[in-house]
């Protein structure tokens, strides 16, 4: 029960965290286009695209925070495989390297979101700390970069959508009030 409530606490702090970015991200971007462009934060499409971009980016933001505290996990990983490993020699194979990674995932429980499988084949016992660790923090990496390029991308189309229709909205207007402006006027005598 303990294990549930370490995960549960542990993944609810990473959306805690996940959330605040994405709100510090909005806002600027909300004073940003705010600044930058007439009455785009006016616009029912701005809103829309706003909402959308707010959940996108809260389960980025979630899954990064996550798996930079996976990261920082990574040296108390090590240590305490180290510890565990003292002692037993031989060289490990998929299935002794499945088993010690099941280990770290019941000692460290966030682990298991982001990894399940491991395939250190190859390695020493002795080695297999380090090859852990450094496996962890090379695939922890590639995922916060993932992650943070298609955060830029979402961001960018955001604007880039609400720019558009918020754009063709007022084209659409100013058309209207043109319209109205000359078509009251539409014989001599109505002066």
């Amino acid at each position: 029960m303990g294990l549930f409530f370490s995960l549960f606490f542990e993944s609810l702090s990473c959306f805690f965290y996940g959330a605040v970015c994405t709100a510090f991200i909005m806002a600027t971007l909300f004073f940003l286009l705010k600044n930058l462009s007439n009455g785009v934060y006016r616009s029912i499409s701005f809103y829309i695209t706003g909402v959308i971009l707010a959940i996108l980016l809260t389960v980025n933001m979630t899954i990064i925070i996550g798996a930079v505290s996976v990261k920082n996990q990574t040296e108390s990983m090590r240590l305490w495989l180290t510890q565990q490993m003292d002692g037993v020699e031989g060289f490990a194979d998929l299935q002794s390297s499945q088993l010690v990674g099941e280990e770290l995932n019941e000692n460290f429980p966030l682990l298991e979101c982001f990894f399940n499988l491991y395939d250190m084949s190859g390695n020493t016992m002795e080695d297999l700390p380090q090859a852990f660790y450094e496996t962890i923090n090379s695939e922890a990496n590639k995922i916060i970069l993932n992650k943070s390029l298609w955060s830029v991308g979402f961001i960018i189309a955001a604007v880039l959508v609400a720019l558009y229709f918020t754009k063709e909205d007022v084209g659409k207007g100013n058309r209207r009030v043109r319209k109205a402006a000359t078509s009251r006027y539409k014989n001599i005598d109505d002066f």
